[in-house]
C-alpha cells in the first residue's frame, strides 16, 4: 500500500481543499495517509472548525508534542513513507526550513528526510507575488498581501537540496499519483 505522510502547519490556506484531496486519494486510489500537525497547525484546524472533518477523513492524525514526538523523523528519514508532503506550509515554517531550524515536528521531519536522501514536497501558503484570497474561519474571504521577506524565503526554498516546491495546489494530486504509479 502506498504510504503518504502529510504534514500541516499553522495556516488556514487550502485547508478545505487539502482535506477533500485526502478523502479522494484514500477513497479512489487506496492511499494510506498519516497526517501530522504542528501545534499551530492543530490550533488552526480547530479554529476553522475542521477537526472533526479531518479526523473522520483520516484515521491517523497526530499533533506535535515535541520535534520528535510523535516520532516520524526516523521513519521518514529511512524511507518508510512513499511520499512526504507538507501542505499547507506557513511562512513561519518556510522561514525556519530555509534557515535550517528544525525545532518543530514538521521542520525536524523536513530536515531529517533530506539528510536521509528522501524528497520533500512543500506547498507554501505565501508564494504568490499578488495578494491571495483565502478564507476566514467563518468562511468569508480574506485578502492577504505577501511580504517581500516571504517571497525571498520562497526563492531560497527552491534552491534547497531535496525539496520540491509546489507552485499550485492543483499539482499535488498529479505528483502523488505519478509516484504511486512508479511504485506499482
Amino acid at each position: 500500500m502506498f504510504k503518504l505522510l502529510w504534514g500541516m502547519t499553522g495556516t488556514g490556506f487550502v485547508l478545505d481543499e487539502s482535506i477533500a484531496l485526502m478523502e479522494d486519494l484514500q477513497m479512489n486510489y487506496g492511499v494510506n495517509i498519516t497526517v501530522m500537525l504542528s501545534k499551530e497547525g492543530a490550533a488552526v484546524v480547530k479554529w476553522y472548525k475542521k477537526w472533526l472533518k479531518l479526523t473522520e477523513t483520516v484515521k491517523k492524525v497526530s499533533i506535535e508534542k515535541t520535534p520528535n514526538i510523535p516520532f516520524y523523523a526516523g521513519p521518514v528519514q529511512i524511507g518508510k513513507f512513499d511520499f512526504f508532503l507538507v501542505c499547507p506550509v506557513s511562512a513561519n515554517s518556510v522561514a525556519k526550513i530555509v534557515c535550517g531550524i528544525a525545532d518543530t515536528l514538521i521542520t525536524n521531519c523536513v530536515a531529517q528526510a533530506i539528510k536521509g536522501g528522501q524528497k520533500v514536497y512543500i506547498f507554501p501558503s505565501d508564494q504568490d507575488t499578488e495578494p491571495i484570497v483565502t478564507t476566514r474561519p467563518d468562511g468569508s474571504p480574506l485578502v492577504l498581501k505577501i511580504r517581500d521577506i516571504e517571497l525571498e524565503n520562497i526563492k531560497r526554498l527552491h534552491n534547497l537540496e531535496g525539496i520540491h516546491v509546489i507552485a499550485k495546489f492543483s499539482e499535488i494530486k498529479e505528483l502523488i499519483l505519478s509516484e504511486l504509479k512508479e511504485k506499482e
